[in-house]
């Protein structure tokens, strides 16, 4: 079993949380907040993938 990882757990929380906010945006069909959270999604999503591929490199 793999240790526990703080950073990869936090990045994971902050991903979880764009996508609900991603849905309470569209529940209250406010269209600057959509674009927000999917933004937020992707950039907290990028930013895991890339230091997953890095820490593999190591």
């Amino acid at each position: 079993m793999n240790k526990f990882q703080p950073l990869f757990f936090m990045i994971a929380l902050l991903a979880t949380a764009a996508m609900i906010s991603i849905g309470i945006a569209i529940a209250y069909r406010h269209v600057p907040a959509i674009v927000a959270s999917i933004v937020a999604l992707f950039a907290v999503m990028g930013l895991g993938f890339s230091l997953k591929r890095k820490k593999k490199m190591r």
